[in-house]
């Protein structure tokens, strides 16, 4: 069940010396360090789910999203090397990442009732509502992204070769995948902003899914990296070998009587 945050007065007659010293200072850096990791891990636990899909499914990566599709130039080993790299990396920043937040939140929560005036104070506002603020503003742009694909596949119908589908799979899907998740979190923000701390239940929530998001894609990377039948694709770059050519044999007879039929 949700606890109620303290909504108590600011405690009245205390210097500015006092309260640094009580340790309300250390509470403030400690609870942006919460709302800042809030929208962090959320957008590492959906980089992974997005990393763990475009390894299965051959779509363009995080390397090719993160440098235009550039690094396909380097060839498909490099591009592995490259997508491998960025997942192992999400993996081992949820890692550390996630059991700061677990220890934060539990942190803040024991630490508001015991300074029941810290929740009205703009060291408190602030960092909830400016959390709140980006992960609105990702929401507005994954919305944004999934009318393109309506539209762009209403538009394209009847039109030959149109990529109807690809358009769902590395776009449409994407955006609806980071709906869900900024979506949780930005409940969980707005809950709190209203009074109603809602963090034990949001942050077992986050470390499940963080673990099994982890797990799943570690295990996909060591897959794809040592499966030699799968590579990552890049958009617009030739992975596949170029079919072999057969040349005509050097004949020196036939050139040197074609030379003398020329010259005669």
């Amino acid at each position: 069940m949700a606890s109620s945050t303290p909504v108590a007065p600011i405690a009245k007659n205390k210097g500015f010396i006092k309260r640094e010293l009580n340790g309300a200072t250390f509470l403030t850096l400690e609870h942006i360090g919460h709302m800042a990791l809030v929208v962090i891990v959320s957008g590492l636990v959906l980089s992974g789910i997005l990393s763990a899909m475009s390894m299965w499914f051959g779509t363009a990566g995080m390397s090719s999203a993160l440098t235009g599709g550039s690094v396909g130039i380097l060839g498909a080993a490099a591009s592995s090397a490259v997508e491998g790299a960025l997942s192992l990396g999400v993996v081992a920043a949820l890692i550390v990442l996630v059991p700061l937040l677990v220890l934060l939140d539990r942190r803040t929560r024991a630490e508001w009732h015991k300074r029941p005036g810290f929740a009205g104070r703009l060291a408190y506002k602030v960092p909830v509502y400016t959390a709140l603020s980006v992960l609105a503003a990702a929401i507005v742009a994954c919305k944004i992204q999934m009318l393109y694909v309506i539209l762009s596949s209403l538009a394209f119908i009847g039109v030959t070769g149109a990529p109807i589908g690809s358009l769902y799979v590395d776009h449409f899907v994407p955006a609806l995948l980071g709906v869900a998740v900024f979506g949780a979190a930005a409940w969980y923000l707005f809950a709190l902003a209203k009074g109603r701390d809602h963090g034990r239940t949001f942050s077992m929530a986050a470390g499940v899914l963080a673990g099994v998001v982890s797990l799943a894609l570690f295990i996909t990377t060591l897959v794809v990296l040592h499966d030699g039948n799968k590579s990552f694709k890049t958009p617009g770059v030739r992975t596949d070998p170029a079919p072999a050519v057969d040349l005509p044999a050097y004949d020196e007879e036939y050139y040197r009587d074609l030379m003398k039929k020329y010259y005669q």
